[in-house]
């Protein structure tokens, strides 16, 4: 009987018992491609196919010898930006700035960092694509803390609009360590009471870093202007778009004065056309467009992360798969810094009691955070799990964006979600910061709406697909087929015409 230091730092736990799930691992000759056998015969076959990176062995040598960095101007021009390649390299630094970065300790600067902060210093408008955990927070912190004086009036000079309350706070804690007691930063969001965040604007403002419902609330009540604003950045644009808060981003620049020279800065993970249409909108015609990653549209692909797809069905093959990788190594118990994602409220309960049980282990040492909890008490949790009080944290989409923990070493899709964006979102969760992670996916029969986009989504990321997952994608395709070729039957026995039924079972995802 062995002990489980899974969970926290400093506190050991034992087994009962160990788990049942038998589990094989089979080298096979390309990349690190394995073959795990499980006691259970998910998708028809006991055989359940494990991919990971067959590129894996050329990450090194490919971030040494090569920046997958492209540069454009709004013509689709290439553009030749010098890289800046240490934070050294950086003049005219105010010396508390200065002495911010060296206590950061980084020891060079990322690759979106190399090539957006001298298009920023230059004063270009400038679009990012780059994946999460690439350090685009003090891509565009570094320079607007550079320039930026405090305002005698109190107003704001830099704004931030994030879609998130834990994003704005991540933010918020970047813009302190930089900047230290210099400026006055001031945090705009929901879910805490609006007086407090009222008397802080009121005390005066050197950087606002909002949620644009919040903000738009202190403008229409006159507790903010934008008249000192010149530099405003739109963080996880496709985000921010995905929530529905265009009108309010439209009712916050209705808020700045004609003529007023503001340089703009939108960043995103992934590059749709509604994001394309955003930045024709509201950025100039001289931005560079910045995009670090695959080239191409699309997601933004972090090559820092090993993806393994695994098949199971339901919840109970799911736990039982997790602990068998938990007990095979693959999840390191006594290192590994865990989020385990699921698509609803209730199943982040669920799951982590399941788990508590299948690990023999207290369930307080299992956070759980979702929507419907209070800001208080995600903010506690967090906590705990950022200072290793707990190392397993079960969570909804809302910790699949804009939180950045660097120490996370492995995510988990318990639950597959809905579209590729978000999957790109959760696992984007580890390998930050330059680190590595390892992100595993559990697929089931009930996934076949996404594994079209999941094999897109893998071939871009230079990953072997599994054929399991080909043939969940082709029975998902022939049930449509199938579906509709028996409402159209249905339709003509009952005398309707073909389009009366058509358009509505397109509309909904059939």
């Amino acid at each position: 009987m062995r002990r489980l230091t899974f969970l926290a730092s400093n506190c050991c736990f034992k087994r009962l018992a160990q788990s049942t799930s038998q589990i094989q691992f089979f080298p096979v000759a390309k990349g690190y491609s394995t073959k795990i056998l499980y006691d259970a015969a998910p998708l028809h076959t006991s055989n359940v196919a494990v991919t990971e990176s067959a590129s894996a062995p050329l990450r090194t040598l490919k971030e040494n010898n090569r920046e997958d960095i492209s540069v454009q101007d709004s013509k689709g021009q290439a553009v030749k930006i010098t890289p800046l390649n240490s934070f050294n390299e950086l003049g005219n630094l105010p010396e508390w700035l200065r002495l911010s970065l060296k206590e950061m300790s980084f020891p060079s600067t990322t690759s979106i960092q190399k090539y957006a902060i001298p298009a920023l210093e230059d004063g270009h408008d400038m679009v990012g694509l780059a994946p999460t955990g690439s350090g685009k927070t003090v891509a565009f912190a570094v320079p607007a803390l550079k320039r930026m004086k405090p305002n005698a009036d109190g107003l704001p000079s830099v704004l931030v609009l994030a879609p998130t309350r834990e994003l704005v706070q991540q933010t918020t804690q970047v813009f302190r360590r930089l900047a230290h007691k210099e400026m006055r930063i001031c945090e705009a969001y929901g879910g805490t009471p609006r007086e407090i965040q009222h008397r802080s604007l009121q005390r005066g403002c050197d950087i606002l870093i909002a949620c644009p419902g919040r903000l738009t609330d202190f403008l229409k009540s006159g507790s903010i202007s934008l008249q000192n604003l010149s530099f405003l950045v739109f963080d996880e644009a496709d985000r921010l778009l995905d929530m529905g808060f265009q009108p309010q981003l439209d009712d916050i620049l209705g808020y700045i004065k004609p003529g007023q020279k503001i340089q703009k800065v939108m960043w995103s993970a992934t590059w749709p056309e509604s994001v394309q249409s955003l930045v024709h909108e509201y950025l100039s015609d001289s931005r560079l467009l910045i995009r670090a990653g695959t080239s191409g549209t699309g997601l933004q692909v972090n090559e820092q992360i090993k993806q393994t797809i695994l098949f199971a069905e339901g919840p109970h093959e799911r736990i039982k798969m997790l602990v068998g990788l938990i007990d095979s190594g693959k999840i390191d118990e006594n290192t590994a810094k865990l989020i385990i994602f699921v698509e609803r409220q209730s199943d982040t309960e669920n799951t982590a009691r399941a788990l508590s049980r299948a690990l023999n282990i207290e369930p307080s040492y299992i956070g759980v955070i979702h929507g419907g909890l209070s800001q208080r008490h995600r903010d506690n949790v967090l906590n705990r799990f950022k200072t290793n009080q707990i190392r397993l944290l079960v969570a909804t989409d809302v910790a699949s964006r804009g939180l950045d923990i660097p120490d996370v070493t492995c995510v988990v899709n318990f639950q597959i979600p809905k579209n590729i964006d978000s999957y790109c979102h959760r696992i984007g969760r580890t390998g930050r910061a330059g680190r590595t992670g390892d992100a595993y996916t559990f697929v089931g029969r009930e996934d076949g709406a996404i594994s079209a986009e999941l094999i897109e989504y893998l071939k871009r990321c230079n990953i072997e697909v599994p054929p399991q997952l080909v043939q969940l994608s082709e029975t998902h395709n022939d049930n449509l087929r199938y579906r509709k070729r028996r409402s159209y039957n249905q339709n003509r026995e009952h005398g309707f015409q073909k389009h009366s039924y058509t358009g509505r079972r397109e509309s909904t995802g059939w």
